[in-house]
């Protein structure tokens, strides 16, 4: 009776055991995943692929004239859009004040010419101290002074232009009253023009003053005219996340008008890659990168093997289009642009759009 007890035991200790096995062997790896792939070895861009931006003309150099003297405007013979050459009379105000008050010292001038020529004379003649001749040489020389000053009163009675332009705006009319310093005219120096173009922050720092641009104005039928970067801004448009940039272009024909809209494609400098020959760059989908805990970039491929393979990047400029991969990629690559947040290195994978 034991031995069969004994059996009995072995029998049931064996199946147990088999049945352990049995489960271990019919464990399940990892799931499959389906992704879509950015297949790269099709898709680098080349250097000459830009961003194009909206620009706005703007005037190189505004500047707001004004009378120095105050009076009542007579003549203000220019209209808005007027085209003014340097040293053109653009307004008057009336003199009769100043010229009443230059008259008034031109007889002291010559009331104390006339005492210093006499007491000059005398003293010559050693009939009087030489003190009094040098009161009556002063008092001459300051109304001489006086009087030129005067002069400069009337002569600030007229208004020229100090280069040639557009009247922007005119901001009084004949009759009204002219003050000191009180702006009347706006004129527009056009003899060259600046294009004003808003760049995102994050395309910002790839321009600099000498970036050649190319700049395409709709009004003038696209006609294509080159340009370079005199300013780039360092303080944020209103608040945005916009900054300006600058592009200084000739305007020898005058037909390029403050107002006019256009488009912009700044020419991208030659980096040491392109000097060697590589004209390419390796561009990726923005959604592929992904940073790790580190602050690391990287992005998931699909291998030869159908599982998908971590690889560490350095990212570059950002295009329209992607950004750059400085290293990480030799661009013949299919990198993973969806289903990669259930990914990990070396998870099977099947290719949907390959």
């Amino acid at each position: 009776m034991k031995t069969k007890t004994t059996l009995t035991a072995a029998v049931l200790t064996a199946l147990w055991i088999s049945g352990c096995s049995g489960g271990k062997e019919q464990k399940k790896g990892p799931d499959t995943l389906a992704v879509n792939v950015f297949n790269l070895g099709s898709t680098s861009i080349s250097a000459g692929d830009h961003t194009v931006y909206d620009g706005t003309l703007e005037a190189d150099k505004t500047i707001d004239l004004s009378f120095q003297v105050s009076g009542i405007i007579l003549s203000f013979p220019v209209h808005t859009g007027d085209y003014v050459k340097k040293g053109q009379l653009v307004g008057s105000v009336d003199e009769t004040t100043y010229r009443s008050q230059y008259n008034a010292q031109l007889a002291q001038v010559k009331l104390a010419r006339e005492n210093y020529t006499r007491i000059n004379e005398v003293f010559k003649k050693g009939s009087v101290a030489e003190i009094k001749m040098l009161e009556a040489r002063s008092n001459f020389e300051q109304a001489t002074s006086a009087a030129r000053a005067t002069y400069q009163n009337i002569a600030h009675t007229h208004l020229y232009a100090p280069v040639s332009g557009f009247v922007g705006e005119k901001k009084a009319e004949a009759g009204a009253v002219a003050n000191p310093g009180q702006p009347v005219l706006q004129l527009l120096d056009t003899r060259s023009v600046k294009v004003m173009v808003a760049v995102p922050e994050s395309e910002i720092n790839r321009y600099k003053a000498g970036t050649q641009a190319t700049v395409k104005i709709d009004a003038l039928g696209d006609v294509p005219l080159k340009g370079q970067v005199a300013e780039v801004g360092v303080l944020a448009l209103n608040g945005s996340a916009n900054y300006n940039v600058k592009i200084t272009l000739a305007n020898n024909d005058m037909r390029l008008r403050p107002g006019m809209l256009c488009k912009v494609v700044f020419e991208k400098a030659a980096s040491a890659a392109d000097a060697a020959g590589n004209a390419k760059e390796v561009i990726v989908p923005v959604q592929a990168i992904q940073v790790d805990e580190k602050g690391n970039s990287f992005v998931y491929i699909a291998a030869a093997d159908h599982k998908a393979a971590r690889k560490e990047v350095t990212t570059g400029q950002l295009y329209s289009k992607g950004i750059a991969i400085r290293s990480g990629l030799t661009g013949n690559e299919q990198v993973i642009t969806s289903g990669y947040q259930k990914l990990a290195d070396q998870t099977p994978v099947i290719v949907n759009n390959k």
